[in-house]
């Protein structure tokens, strides 16, 4: 990270330079921030998850994700600030938000919050909340006391005026704009690309209704190419097959390790207290759940390979030599019909050895890269809005036919997973629906 008197540069592979000049108090700020070591911690937390095992590139940290959502953020607000100067009262609490959005994720990220059932949010809240560097840096901001409450007020979408929770997270957000690129860029593909600049010089603030507006045709076309982005991210790298497999494989291995640690009648190798506490829902401290990232679960995992449960040793075996799973595709929606093929498998699985419980899963996929507001829904989303350019201001999908369809999609699909070993017995499951695959 080069320094250039009281500026720091910090040279991302999506964005070049990063440029931060401590004489800014907002920019001063997010240095503080960065330093601190609940944010340190990030470098040891994949923002893919396990994605790395398909993706050979896929090593980037949540870290240099985070890094480069305050970088986005801090250039939308210099675009609204240039044309609403209300925007610039907001900056430090943009930027600081945008930063610290993700502090509280755990190991492998979004693999195991599915795996556990905890959110990451909910522990990002907690960091910054709690008694934690984090705080204290933000409690010794004085040009904006209250600052962290202000930020968990944001991360939970109840701040006003609401448009700063959607610069950081909604449907049109820095944070899925930093996702995609780097994303995209960490797998070697080019899915995930499309007109940063643009979207971003399309963006105002709506002062009548507290929300972002997309302003004109140029800015239109530029967010439908980004959702289309993210509709390919999601089919052709999230949702890959052996992504898939290797969650699914993850998370058998966890569901053994509980086993293990929930038999009276055996002892689990090696486990620390906070790992312990996680893997069994147990109350953890936020200095526990601190202390969880991807180097201290793989060195558990290591140690699981002497194990002597078989189950545990054998699928810890398999995670660290990617010996992932295979995963077949199952055309079909149809609940009874799911649940056949994956009951079949189970049979096959059982007849050369192996317990199901373990060594079979179905996974299931769906998602929309875009929908309108659907108040019923727990977790409504935000409404993407453009102002024409006879001034009309209406939803996107009102205006583009391909929105309306992505809208209006349906994205589920299931796939079977199950071991190597098992894939002759799979072929002989006769489901027209079941999809065999060599690969």
């Amino acid at each position: 990270m080069p320094r250039v008197a009281n500026k720091r540069t910090y040279l991302d592979p999506i964005h070049q330079d990063i440029v931060l000049d401590r004489d800014k108090p907002a920019e001063r700020l997010v240095v503080d921030l960065i330093d601190a070591v609940e944010f340190q911690r990030l470098r040891r937390i994949h923002q893919l998850g396990v994605s790395y095992f398909t993706f050979q590139g896929a090593e980037g940290s949540r870290f240099t994700h985070s890094v480069g959502v305050m970088h986005v953020a801090h250039r939308l607000c210099d675009i609204l600030a240039s044309r609403q100067p209300q925007a610039e009262s907001q900056r430090a609490l943009i930027l600081a938000s945008a930063l610290l959005h993700d502090v509280g994720h755990g190991p492998f990220s979004h693999v195991t919050e599915k795996i556990l059932g905890y959110d990451h949010e909910d522990w990002s809240c907690k960091v910054i909340s709690g008694d934690t560097q984090v705080r204290e840096i933000l409690d010794n901001f004085k040009e904006e006391p209250g600052l962290a409450d202000k930020i968990v007020k944001v991360l939970k979408k109840t701040y006003t005026p609401h448009y700063v929770s959607h610069i950081v997270s909604s449907q049109l957000d820095c944070d899925r704009f930093d996702y995609l690129l780097r994303d995209s860029y960490m797998t070697g593909t080019a899915y995930g690309l499309f007109a940063l600049k643009r979207i971003l010089r399309s963006m105002e603030i709506d002062d009548d209704e507290d929300r972002l507006l997309v302003v004109g045709e140029k800015g239109q076309i530029a967010v439908e190419d980004y959702l289309f982005a993210r509709y390919s991210m999601y089919a052709q790298v999230y949702y890959h097959r052996k992504n898939l497999a290797a969650r699914a494989m993850l998370g058998k291995l966890i569901k053994r390790a509980r086993y293990v640690l929930e038999d009276k009648d055996t002892k689990i190798s090696f486990i620390d207290e906070p790992t312990r506490l996680w893997l069994t829902g147990e109350h953890l401290t936020v200095d526990d759940y601190l202390s969880l990232d991807d180097v201290q679960f793989f060195y558990h995992i290591k140690r699981w390979l002497k194990d002597n449960d078989p189950i545990l040793a054998d699928l810890s075996y398999r995670f660290l030599n990617r010996k992932i799973f295979k995963a077949s595709r199952i055309k079909s929606t149809d609940k009874a019909e799911i649940d056949s093929i994956e009951a079949q498998a189970r049979k096959a699985v059982a007849s050369i050895g192996y317990d199901p419980d373990y060594y079979v899963a179905v996974e299931s996929t769906g998602f929309r890269p875009y929908d309108y507001y659907r108040p019923e829904e727990e977790h409504p989303q935000t409404n993407i809005m453009v102002r024409t350019e006879s001034g009309e201001v209406k939803e996107l999908s009102q205006l583009s036919l391909a929105i309306e369809a992505l809208v209006k999609g349906n994205y589920e699909s299931s796939w079977l997973v199950y071991p190597q070993e098992a894939s002759e017995k799979i072929l002989e499951i006769k489901e027209p629906a079941l999809t065999h695959s060599r690969v």
